[in-house]
């Protein structure tokens, strides 16, 4: 029986498997993931643009949104970037848009994604995140809002304490998950699960230092993997058409999978 989102981050640890399209959430889910998240930087990449704020509209992410969660049959979390508006009534407005194509949760970030305002007052990144939860409420009890913390990914580990504070602060206006991004060790990572105030998510990486056990033991309750299965798959990709376009041995990376097999999840 597949677990709502919700019931996923009471307990145990779970893998947020993020897919770039409706194929590869289908392959996911066909390889037994519990649940999904989209990706901003696999989706732009995947249609020829770069991960930037603006790059993908609003309405092209929920349109993205909207044909993996139709797809699949386990919850999917959508990576709402900055909540593509800078007010608490554009980030609500985004969350009511979310469940309507099916999404079972957001993650919302406090960059504001222009490097003229750059990372909002954590005052207004509060409003933001209440504005995202009580919309949240409002649709469905089991709509899970991750609230983000990305100083450590802008600035580097000088800023984690600043990123703690805000995290506890958006615990704190009800957020179901806490995530700051940048931090994968153990110390940080144990000290967000003490501290934080809420369940929290580690990004982090194929083929990084560290593993879902690892994450596991030191009590994340939510492990997402970002663009790096995209990236993965990319190099996999780059790396077979250098062998078929050079000594043509076409033995390089996994073999494939079957034809059959992939038809039959569409």
């Amino acid at each position: 029986m597949t677990k709502s989102l919700h019931e996923l981050h009471q307990s145990g640890t779970f893998v947020l498997v993020n897919v770039h399209d409706v194929g590869s959430a289908a392959l996911a889910e066909a390889a037994g993931a519990e649940a999904l998240g989209t990706t901003s930087g696999g989706h732009a990449y995947a249609i020829g643009r770069r991960d930037a704020a603006g790059a993908i509209s609003r309405d092209e992410s929920i349109e993205h949104a909207a044909a993996i969660c139709a797809a699949v049959s386990i919850p999917v979390s959508v990576d709402a970037e900055n909540g593509w508006g800078h007010t608490p009534e554009d980030v609500a407005d985004t969350i009511t848009a979310l469940h309507e194509v099916g999404a079972a949760g957001a993650s919302i970030e406090d960059w504001s994604g222009d490097a003229d305002i750059g990372f909002y007052d954590q005052s207004l990144a509060v409003e933001r995140i209440a504005a995202a939860v009580e919309a949240a409420r409002n649709a469905s009890p089991d709509f899970v809002i991750c609230a983000r913390a990305d100083q450590v990914m802008h600035e580097g580990p000088d800023a984690f304490a600043g990123a703690l504070a805000r995290l506890q602060a958006f615990s704190a206006a009800g957020a179901g998950c806490v995530y700051a991004p940048g931090v994968s060790d153990e110390v940080g990572l144990r000290t967000l699960v003490g501290e934080a105030g809420g369940p929290v998510n580690a990004l982090l990486s194929v083929g990084g230092s560290t593993s879902v056990p690892d994450a596991r033991t030191w009590g994340v309750r939510r492990v997402s993997l970002g663009s790096s299965l995209y990236q993965a798959t990319m190099a996999a990709f780059t790396a077979m058409v250098r062998d078929a376009v050079g000594p043509g041995t076409l033995q390089t990376g996994p073999e494939p999978l079957d034809y059959a097999s992939i038809e039959s999840l569409f």
